[in-house]
């Protein structure tokens, strides 16, 4: 992700539009080049001299903020080793260790001679204590590795980030997909629940209409609800034609409205988006062992009143009599979302929906209400499979 000074785009009439780069800009290719090969061979180097030879060679580009903004998404992809257990603790007795042979030492012994009796005094050598001494911090940490690409993915990244960047400050997402194939349809709404989003999802005609809702009043949320978005974006390219609009604020108190469409050149990096699981789900799957329900991690939308459709998380069916129990989970920025789901519910009710509600939100409203819901379940984090058992008996009862 770039932060806000590595983006560049421009406001014209209210409208947002990022300065996106070519990918075939031959410049540009060969910076890219340039870049991934410094990084792939810094194997084993210290953090601070790969950010150092990075920033030599971005400072020396003919357009350097771009070519921070690409030096950034490599080294967001870097993994670094971990600070060692202890390390300050074994910093400060080195310490003590040299500051306890300095005084035995008369005031004109050679530096030579005092780094001979410091030797002897030390556990390790001189020159390993020397290298270890700060291993804990940041800039001292070495490469161990990093989630590889070739150049030109690198500037789609870069494309991609620029569209992401204004994402962070968003209020509302409204996407259009134009006659896309069903496929395409699940893939998108699959990510947008493994982002934690909910939306309101109506189909007119052949069209699909998403609109995400921020998270209102709750400000202490918004950067993690911005981060979501983005990540949201990541996987709508793979729809072939699509309109998006949002709601951001590229200044301070100023704001205007993102405009993206199927003419941007935006790649999405998740080609297999479909079939993946994030972690907390895989969980809930191993945990989730019933004779009699199966659980469906890609359940379809269901239509909820009027004309609107919902995006179940997950869907269970039961073994024998084939009925479906769908579940919706609702995270701490759901609140609107969630209000307006428990409406349609009481103008046009669904037993077969059940609704999860973090205890984050529940606490900013009526725990009480909720808790005595019949088609609320509360959880901290995500459900667990107990209680999801526990309650797909009592309905299988009913």
């Amino acid at each position: 992700m770039l932060t806000r000074d590595l983006l560049l785009f421009r406001v014209r009439e209210g409208k947002l539009r990022p300065s996106f780069i070519k990918r075939e800009d031959p410049e540009l290719l060969a910076l890219a080049t340039e870049l991934v090969a410094e990084v792939e061979g810094a194997r084993g180097q210290m953090r601070d001299d790969l950010e150092e030879t990075l920033a030599l060679r971005a400072g020396a580009f003919a357009r350097p903020k771009i070519a921070r903004g690409l030096v950034k998404l490599l080294l967001d992809r870097a993994q670094f080793d971990e600070a060692t257990e202890g390390a300050s603790a074994v910093r400060w007795e080195r310490f003590q260790t040299a500051a306890q042979v300095l005084r035995t030492l008369s005031p004109g012994t050679p530096v030579e001679a005092y780094e001979a009796r410091l030797a002897e005094a030390l556990p390790a050598p001189l020159e390993d204590v020397r290298e270890a001494l700060y291993a804990d911090l940041p800039g001292s940490r070495r490469l161990l590795g990093w989630e590889a690409l070739t150049p030109p993915e690198l500037l789609d990244r870069y494309n991609l980030a620029l569209a992401q960047g204004p994402l962070l400050g968003a209020r509302r997402l409204t996407l259009r997909a134009r006659a896309p194939a069903l496929l395409r349809v699940r893939k998108v709404l699959r990510w947008l629940k493994f982002c934690r989003l909910v939306a309101e999802v109506r189909k007119e005609g052949d069209d699909w209409a998403l609109e995400v809702e921020g998270p209102g009043a709750l400000l202490s949320l918004q950067k993690k609800y911005g981060l979501q978005l983005a990540s949201f974006l990541s996987v709508v390219p793979v729809l072939e034609r699509w309109e998006l609009s949002a709601e951001v604020e590229p200044h301070a108190r100023r704001r205007a409205t993102l405009v993206l469409d199927q003419r941007d050149p935006l790649v999405s990096p998740h080609p297999a988006a479909l079939g993946h699981i994030p972690p907390e789900v895989a969980t809930l799957a191993q945990a989730f062992e019933d004779a009699e329900w199966a659980m469906d991690l890609t359940p379809l939308p269901r239509h909820m009143g009027a004309s609107g459709l919902c995006v179940p998380d997950l869907t269970f069916r039961h073994q024998k009599t084939g009925h479906e129990v769908a579940l919706e989970l609702f995270h701490a920025w759901h609140a609107g979302p969630l209000a307006r789901r428990l409406a349609e519910l009481r103008s046009r009710p669904d037993p077969r929906l059940l609704l999860g509600v973090d205890r984050a939100l529940a606490r900013a409203g009526d725990p009480g209400e909720l808790e005595a819901h019949p088609q609320v379940m509360l959880f901290n984090g995500f459900p667990s499979a107990r209680r999801l058992r526990e309650r797909l008996a009592r309905l299988a009862e009913d």
